[in-house]
């Protein structure tokens, strides 16, 4: 019984912290997001560049910015409707 309440409280602080993630519009790496999607990091830069799935954001003021992270709320909005996303 013990470690049911220790899964149960686990589980419980993850679906909070997605919560406030959610709410405060997180910035994610694109390593959870390839997680999240179930895409490769070479379909996400596809679909990126077609306008079929969220643009990253800058992580640098930098033109030649190489960090980027992805708005996690975008995210979602994505996953609701992957096959009629647009930018």
């Amino acid at each position: 019984m013990v470690s049911t309440s220790k899964n149960s409280k686990s589980e419980f602080e993850a679906q909070l912290t997605a919560a406030l993630m959610l709410q405060t519009n997180a910035l994610v790496s694109i390593k959870t997001v390839t997680k999240l999607c179930s895409l490769s990091r070479q379909e996400i830069d596809r679909r990126v560049y077609n306008g079929t799935f969220p643009k990253p954001q800058k992580l640098s003021k930098q033109d030649n910015a190489i960090r980027k992270a992805f708005r996690l709320h975008d995210i979602q909005i994505w996953l609701d409707d992957p096959h009629n996303y647009q930018q």
